[in-house]
C-alpha cells in the first residue's frame, strides 16, 4: 500500500515509508477493530509527532475510504432488507473530536471512518467493553457473574436497594444461574433474571432478543409484562412484540467458543463473520449473498470459513491486509 508520493523534506525514504507504515497500520486498528480510549490517546500522540505522520495518516485513511466505497456501493445494490446498518453518526465524531488538536487536515481525513466500524459514544463510555473476537467472563462484586461475547459493551451499577443494574449497550451478553437476581436493561426493555440462565441480545438494527435457557425470566417495557419460560427466546423490536419460541438450534455456540451457522445467506454468514474476526470481509455478488452456508467454526478460526467457502461455493477471494473481497 505505498503511496509512491515525493519523500517529505530533510527526510530519508527509509523514514518515511515507516511512517506510512505505522499510517496504514493505524488505518487497520481503528477502521477494523474496537478502538478504547487508550488506542485514540495512543494515535494522538502518534499523529501529533510531526506534519508527516499527519500527510501519511490522510493517505492511509483515504485509501481505507475508497475501500468503504466499494463495501457501500455494494450495499446499495441488495434487495430490500439485507443492507448492513449504516454507522453511527456518533462514531465519526467521536474520532473527530479526539483528534481535532492535531490538524484541520487529519479531522478531514477521518470525517468517514474506514468500512464504518468505530463503535459509536455510548459504546465507548460504557464500563466494560470486548474487542472484536474477545469474549469475557466479568465478576461484579463477587455476586455477579456475566459472560460477554465479541463486540459487547455493558454498563453496570449497584442500586440503593442492592439489586445490581446491568445496561446492554450492545452485543450479548449471558447471565447464569446464580443465588443473586439482577435486572438488565436493553433500550427500552427490563428484564428481572432470578435463578434462571437468561441471554441478550442487542446487535446493530435495534432489535433485542431474550433467551431462556433456565428457569424463567421476565421481560418489561412500561406497563407490559411478558413471561420468557426455558428453552425459548422473546423478539422486540421498534415497539413491537414476538411471541416466544423455541430457541434455534446452534445460538448458543458462542458461550462454547463457536460460531454456528445453520443454514444462513451468505449475506448473513459473512455480517457473523464480521463480529467475530478482526479485519473485514466484504461481500461483493447480489447472486453469492442468497446462497445458504451451514457450518461450525472455532471463534479463533474464521478465516478456515472463508477457505471453506471458496472451495465449497467457489467464491473468487481477495486479500487487502486484514480485509477480505469475496466475489
Amino acid at each position: 500500500m505505498k503511496s509512491g508520493m515525493s519523500v517529505p523534506q530533510a527526510m530519508s525514504r527509509e523514514e518515511w515509508e515507516a511512517i506510512e507504515d505505522e499510517a496504514h497500520g493505524w488505518a487497520v486498528d481503528l477502521g477494523t477493530g474496537r478502538p478504547t480510549a487508550r488506542d485514540v490517546e495512543a494515535f494522538k500522540r502518534w499523529l501529533a509527532r510531526g506534519p508527516a505522520h499527519a500527510q501519511a495518516w490522510s493517505r492511509a485513511s483515504r485509501a481505507w475510504r475508497d475501500m468503504d466505497a466499494v463495501a457501500r456501493a455494494f450495499d446499495a445494490r441488495r434487495p430490500r432488507g439485507q443492507s448492513r446498518p449504516r454507522a453511527a453518526a456518533g462514531r465519526r465524531l467521536f474520532l473527530g473530536a479526539a483528534i481535532s488538536a492535531c490538524g484541520a487536515a487529519a479531522v478531514a481525513a477521518v470525517a468517514g471512518p474506514a468500512l464504518g466500524l468505530w463503535p459509536s459514544l455510548a459504546e465507548m463510555g460504557a464500563d466494560y467493553r470486548t474487542r472484536t473476537g474477545e469474549q469475557r467472563e466479568l465478576l461484579v462484586g463477587e455476586e455477579l457473574r456475566l459472560l460477554m461475547n465479541t463486540q459487547t459493551s455493558i454498563s453496570v451499577r449497584r442500586a440503593d436497594d442492592g439489586m445490581y443494574r446491568v445496561e446492554l449497550v450492545a452485543g450479548e451478553l449471558a447471565v447464569p444461574v446464580q443465588d443473586h437476581a439482577c435486572e438488565v436493561w436493553a433500550g427500552e426493555l427490563r428484564v428481572l433474571v432470578a435463578g434462571s440462565d437468561v441471554e441478550l441480545s442487542r446487535i446493530g438494527d435495534g432489535q433485542v432478543r431474550v433467551a431462556c435457557r433456565k428457569g424463567a425470566a421476565t421481560v418489561r417495557h412500561g406497563s407490559r409484562e411478558v413471561a420468557v419460560a426455558a428453552f425459548h427466546v422473546l423478539t422486540y423490536r421498534d415497539g413491537g412484540w414476538g411471541k416466544p419460541v423455541a430457541i434455534e438450534q446452534g445460538s448458543d455456540g458462542w458461550r462454547q467458543g463457536r460460531v454456528v451457522f445453520h443454514d444462513l445467506p451468505l449475506a448473513d454468514v459473512v455480517a457473523e463473520i464480521n463480529r467475530y474476526r478482526r479485519g473485514r470481509v466484504v461481500l461483493l455478488d447480489d447472486g453469492l449473498a442468497r446462497r445458504r452456508f451451514s457450518a461450525s467454526f472455532a471463534i479463533g478460526a474464521l478465516d478456515d470459513a472463508i477457505d471453506q467457502l471458496q472451495a465449497v461455493h467457489h467464491v473468487r477471494v481477495r486479500r487487502v491486509g486484514e480485509v477480505v473481497f469475496l466475489g
